[in-house]
């Protein structure tokens, strides 16, 4: 982490400060290390997102492809029978 650290007050519900200290306490964090690892993983996670969307679109198109192919080969094969 770096040595630039800037101060940041959050309010917090209650409930959701009871569940950050206590997954915080469990693993051994304070509970500042685990909003910020948790924001940062939220980042990543956006990311991730972003590329398995590009992932899906791109398999959606050769998926599409390959149905054409199979189609024509389908007929290629009806019309030589």
């Amino acid at each position: 982490m770096s040595n630039n650290l800037e101060a940041f007050i959050v309010r917090l519900p209650s409930e959701l400060h009871a569940k950050i200290k206590t997954t915080a306490k469990a693993d051994r964090r304070s509970m500042n290390n685990e909003i910020v690892g948790r924001l940062e993983g939220s980042f990543s996670a956006t990311r991730l997102v972003a590329a398995d969307d590009k992932l899906k679109a791109l398999l959606c198109e050769h998926i599409a492809t390959l149905e054409e192919e199979v189609e024509r080969l389908q007929k290629q094969l009806s019309a030589s029978q």
